[in-house]
Order: C-alpha cells, then sequence, then structure tokens
C-alpha cells in the first residue's frame, strides 16, 4: 500500500474539530475569506504543465465535486481511500466550500468559485485537464461508489 494513503486512512476518524470561532471571536463573524477567481487567459497553459511522470502507477483520477457540506466526510473519505488503495484511482476534491472537512484528512482539494455557475465550470474544465481527470462525480455520489 502507498504510504500516503496510509497516512491518510490513519487520519480519518468521525471526530470533528472544535469550532472555536465563537469563543476567540466574541460572537462576531469571522471576516470572509479570499474571494476565487475563474482562469481569465484566453491562452492556453503549456501542454508541459500536464506531462505524467513515466514512473505514474496511477491508474486515473477521479474530481469529487462538493458543492455543499456533507453529512459525514469521514465515512466519504474512507470510501475515496479504499478505491484510491484498491483500483489506484485517485480522488482530487473539488470544493465550493470554504472548508469540505477533507482538508483536515489530507486529500488534495481544489477550490471552485462558489458564486458564478459559469466561472465554476470553466474552473473545473481548467482542473479536469490539469490533473487529467476521468470523471468528475458529485460529492452526494460517493455513496454509490461501493
Amino acid at each position: 500500500m502507498d504510504p500516503a494513503w496510509s497516512a491518510i486512512l490513519a487520519r480519518i476518524t468521525p471526530a470533528r474539530p472544535e469550532d472555536i470561532d465563537d469563543l476567540i471571536l466574541d460572537g462576531h463573524p469571522p471576516r470572509p475569506r479570499g474571494k476565487m477567481l475563474a482562469p481569465a487567459g484566453q491562452v492556453p497553459p503549456s501542454a508541459a504543465l500536464w506531462a505524467r511522470d513515466a514512473q505514474d502507477e496511477t491508474l486515473s483520477r477521479i474530481g469529487i465535486r462538493i458543492t455543499r457540506p456533507l453529512a459525514d466526510p469521514a465515512r466519504a473519505a474512507l470510501r475515496l481511500a479504499a478505491v484510491a488503495v484498491e483500483r489506484r484511482v485517485i480522488p482530487v476534491i473539488l470544493s465550493r466550500l470554504d472548508a469540505s472537512g477533507f482538508e483536515r484528512l489530507g486529500f488534495r482539494v481544489e477550490r471552485v468559485p462558489p458564486d458564478d455557475e459559469a466561472a465554476a465550470l470553466a474552473t473545473e474544465a481548467e482542473l479536469k485537464k490539469f490533473w487529467n481527470l476521468a470523471i468528475i462525480v458529485d460529492g452526494r455520489d460517493i455513496d454509490i461508489l461501493g
């Protein structure tokens, strides 16, 4: 088993970190996080960006679109880690949320603009090319993966 996935599996727990914003901010809302902008360039990047290492034994990569918080990110993470270990299919999380729940577990999480659907689709298309994603699956459908 790949040591990276062993480490990810070791970190997965149903326990969630406590939200201490109320204690620190004394009831004030947190400052908004940075704005995610869609790529604006018309010139495509060099194909060298997508060159794959000849020793990369990954069979495929899939995108997991997260548009709203999952009820149990730890359970979803276990399923995705199992897919990665058993089938060498690496998940890349495409999140429209500030915190999808996968960041703390060690998954690759890419931010997608949450407010503009056209910009979100353009960003997803760019990430699909960059990561060579075979498919993008809605996060709510993770349970049907096995």
